[in-house]
């Protein structure tokens, strides 16, 4: 065969070599690919042959790029969102706005602050899927955002009510819970100072050191110091005994000076789980 023949034999077989080694290195990370190429012979004006070795050692490769996040934008569009934002004593002026529009798993936000007599407005938005909450550092916040669906082209109002979330405050749990009559429950009130953090989220530190006075009604009791002080950790710990079916009705003052309802179980009569027992049929004899 010519040398031609073998010139574009080898050139083909090349081709397919560097296009399966270009897949392997997508997987393997593979940066540089040495490919040996044979000699061609090149013939001359003369009609001698001349052996010339083409250098194609070294061929590098451009490595593979990631997929960037998805940003969700909120602008342009022709759709806008507003609306008051309302504390316990009126509008809430200096309160923060966040307006996140929501496409599958991906959110893209936008933080505005609210008008001196509490409106705010964001226009120019595009419709969607929206998520909007407001808070006012350090004592106002809402514990549960707003979802709401924005037309393309709709014009929407959202008021938004903040609760207080500032100074001491009280909480309690029993275990077992829900408390059983005739038994007895271990009761622990947590003591905490709390406060809204700048980005809207309400935080409870500890009070160690409180003097904490708990009060059941009806006929629950109650045994254990009290009035007691915090541990380390904000808590009392006492017993808590249902003498009869029905509320507990729990309260807690702090310092003498804050009084708070605490939110427990019913106390709950204990019901047997129903018997379970299969009686078991003889068996048939099938003999006349």
């Amino acid at each position: 065969m010519s040398d031609r023949f073998w010139r574009q034999w080898w050139r083909r077989r090349t081709a397919l070599v560097v296009g399966v080694l270009v897949l392997l290195s997508g997987c393997t990370g593979i940066a540089d690919l040495h490919i040996p190429v044979p000699p061609s012979t090149v013939h001359d004006a003369t009609g001698s042959t001349t052996t010339v070795t083409t250098d194609l050692s070294k061929v590098s490769l451009a490595p593979l790029g990631s997929t960037p996040p998805t940003t969700v934008v909120l602008t342009p569009g022709a759709a806008s969102l507003s609306g008051i934002v309302i504390g316990p004593a009126g509008p809430a002026p200096g309160a923060m706005v966040l307006v996140e529009r929501l496409v599958g798993d991906s959110v893209g936000g936008k933080i505005l602050p609210a008008a001196p007599d509490g409106t705010w407005k964001l226009p120019g938005i595009r419709g969607g899927r929206y998520r909007v909450r407001a808070w006012r550092a350090p004592d106002l916040s809402m514990t549960t955002p707003q979802i709401l669906l924005l037309g393309a082209k709709d014009n929407q109002n959202v008021n938004l009510t903040l609760m207080a979330f500032s100074g001491q405050n009280l909480t309690a749990t029993l275990a077992p819970s829900p408390p059983l009559v005739g038994q007895v429950s271990s009761l622990v009130i947590l003591a905490t100072q709390q406060t809204v953090g700048s980005d809207g989220v309400v935080r409870g530190a500890p009070l160690p050191g409180a003097n904490v006075f708990a009060f059941a009604a009806g006929t629950v009791v109650l045994d254990g110091t009290n009035p007691g002080t915090t541990d380390a950790a904000g808590r009392i710990i006492l017993t808590l005994a249902c003498m009869s079916f029905g509320p507990v009705g729990l309260s807690a003052s702090i310092n003498a000076l804050n009084s708070f309802s605490l939110t427990v179980p019913d106390c709950t009569i204990f019901v047997p789980p129903p018997s379970t027992t299969t009686t078991v049929k003889p068996p048939t004899s099938s003999v006349p």
